[in-house]
């Protein structure tokens, strides 16, 4: 006891130690970077365009769900002359109450401009399809890396890896000096127009030009219906949007919340919710009539939850999604691959789902049978494997859903997840470090679990959810933003059973926790926490033998903010914590032969 106190504070600070922030990450490679040469030269087609329509559907065996995106075509920067439209299809999407969303892979949105690095396909048939044209079906080169995405509002480009300023003199000119060819024009397209009206009003000098004073949010987590205020002056009455620095594109550029997201728009204050894409980043007003402003600070995102975007009549929706008991046990039980079982990746990737459970109590086990499949498929079976993946791309996770109408509102939850590791990799199965050019085959493991539990990318090169890894990095760990961001979702799906659905249930460390006696692992067991996340009333419960003496809080800094000394052994004690400021807290318990500590998150 005399060691714990001496040394709780540095344990904490440790814990709490602030990360370091890299907004560009360009030398990470979760996403392997392929050189803009190779897409040059790799693609069929490079086209500039816009997305006018998208739709999703079923494949014809109805085992996957793609979306089809027409792109309106303005130039032509390789490839064969076509009609002025073309069809990109893109895994995942949603039809009707049935949803699939895949990591690391392109999800465009109606309105979405840029160049598209393309190479042909003729997968996933769409018979509703307009396209008869078999040269007008394509997919992208290399999944999100192929769209080079517009913001014209600053005359950038960007993808994940790289930010060109300058989309004219600079970025076609880097195009065309690689494919040796001028740009076919299909249809104009008046980039220099749209530039010097942003320019305009962006460079206003009226003293009614916009302006950020300060901001401030609800929680600091994305897709968790938090909201973000921000206050200033000149944004206008007629509401705007809202920009948020994409935490799947490192922060390099703003992807705007939904319209129904911005809950208030007045001159001086604005509220919006923090879409699921949101990361760690500068915000941009968007104002109606007087042009934009960018934030000169940062908003700090520790977490992001997936959502479905859902139309339900009036335009895209945002909602949060939870985990059911999928297996009888209060959990999911994934399927192996038989040649993924008998090889060296087994070891790792059980450490990794260990990981996950130790800390958030997700509960995954893995099945008593094997599969030969490697494909990813809506069948209600829990897929891991080594599969093809697109160019670059190290893992997919690919999160299969159903809702359903309750209490007037649509619940989303996950029917089954698989995950596919690329077999193409040099990967590093091993406990120690990898070597230079190999990939940390745990690390990626951790992360795609990461998605498979329901969390999205962050930026923060030091967190396991950050969108990239870089080469001979190893990063197996959990940070306490992952720990809260899944917390939350397991205490959702554990908590609130919606559809008809059983809960879940959460799973213990089946390797106990390290270093801890017979009687601190039996208590450490017995000892339950809710709500976590909490706002103000947590409840500590009992279920085992021991009589607990001592309940002790301390903060970030190893200080006590809370102790009681029980007389009465009673099986749940509640605490009032609504005082606390949020963050993260250790609640110590002290019982007549053993001690554990548990994390607790005030919100």
């Amino acid at each position: 006891m005399i060691n714990y106190y001496n040394n709780i504070s540095l344990v904490l600070i440790t814990i709490f130690s602030i990360y370091s922030l890299n907004l560009r990450a360009q030398n990470h490679n979760l996403i392997q970077k392929i050189p803009f040469d190779s897409q040059v030269e790799f693609s069929d087609l490079i086209i500039e365009g816009e997305v006018v329509s998208k739709s999703s559907y079923w494949d014809e065996t109805h085992s996957s769900i793609l979306t089809s995106n027409i792109i309106k075509v303005y130039k032509v920067f390789k490839g064969e002359t076509i009609s002025e439209t073309i069809e990109i299809i893109t895994p995942g999407g949603v039809v009707d109450l049935k949803a699939v969303v895949v990591s690391h892979s392109l999800n465009l949105r109606k309105g979405d401009k840029g160049v598209f690095m393309l190479e042909k396909t003729n997968s996933g048939t769409n018979t509703q399809s307009k396209s008869t044209n078999s040269l007008s079906k394509f997919k992208s080169l290399g999944a999100t890396q192929g769209f080079y995405k517009y913001d014209e509002r600053n005359n950038r480009v960007s993808n994940m890896f790289s930010v060109t300023d300058n989309i004219k003199d600079v970025f076609y000119n880097e195009i065309i000096s690689y494919s040796g060819k001028q740009p076919i024009i299909i249809k104009d397209f008046a980039l220099n127009k749209d530039l010097n009206t942003f320019s305009k009003t962006t460079s206003s000098k009226s003293v009614m030009a916009p302006a950020i004073t300060s901001f401030s949010a609800t929680d600091n987590s994305a897709g968790t219906k938090s909201v973000l205020t921000i206050n200033g002056s000149g944004f206008g009455s007629t509401k705007g949007s809202i920009g948020f620095s994409n935490a799947n594109y490192g922060g390099a550029l703003h992807t705007d919340a939904l319209d129904n997201q911005v809950l208030s728009w007045s001159d001086s204050i604005i509220e919006v919710e923090i879409p699921d894409e949101a990361g760690t980043g500068t915000i941009q007003v968007n104002t109606s009539s007087n042009g934009s402003i960018v934030s000169a600070n940062a908003l700090i995102i520790d977490y992001a939850q997936i959502n479905l975007a859902y139309d339900i009549g009036s335009g895209d929706e945002d909602f949060q999604t939870q985990h059911i008991d999928l297996n009888g046990s209060g959990g999911m039980s994934l399927t192996i691959n038989e040649g993924f079982n008998t090889s060296e990746a087994m070891a790792p990737f059980e450490s990794a789902m260990e990981t996950w459970t130790c800390e958030s109590g997700m509960n995954w086990v893995t099945g008593s049978t094997t599969t030969t499949s490697t494909l990813d498929s809506y069948d209600g079976v829990n897929l891991v494997t080594f599969g093809t993946l697109p160019l670059g791309t190290l893992g997919q996770t690919f999160s299969a859903y159903s809702a359903c109408y309750q209490d007037g509102q649509i619940k989303w939850y996950v029917t089954d997840t698989d995950i596919i590791f690329n077999d193409a990799i040099n990967w590093n199965f091993e406990t120690n470090t990898p070597q230079s050019g190999e990939v940390d085959f745990e690390s990626v493991a951790v992360h795609e679990l990461g998605h498979a539990h329901q969390l999205g990318h962050v930026i923060d090169t030091n967190v396991v959810m950050h969108y990239s890894l870089s080469s001979g990095e190893m990063l197996r760990g959990l940070s306490n933003e992952d720990i809260m961001g899944s917390q939350d979702i397991q205490y959702r799906s554990s908590s609130s059973g919606i559809c008809s659905q059983s809960v879940t249930t959460n799973q213990p460390c089946s390797g106990g926790s390290p270093g801890l006696s017979v009687a601190d692992e039996q208590l450490d067991h017995d000892i339950i926490i809710f709500p976590n996340p909490v706002k103000d009333m947590v409840n500590i419960k009992n279920s085992g033998n021991q009589n607990i003496r001592e309940i002790s809080i301390f903060n970030i800094l190893g200080k006590e903010v809370y102790k009681l000394d029980l007389v009465n052994n009673y099986r749940v004690n509640t605490i009032n914590v609504s005082q606390y400021p949020h963050g993260i807290y250790l609640v110590k318990l002290n019982s007549e032969i053993g001690t554990a500590t548990k994390k607790l998150i005030v919100n």
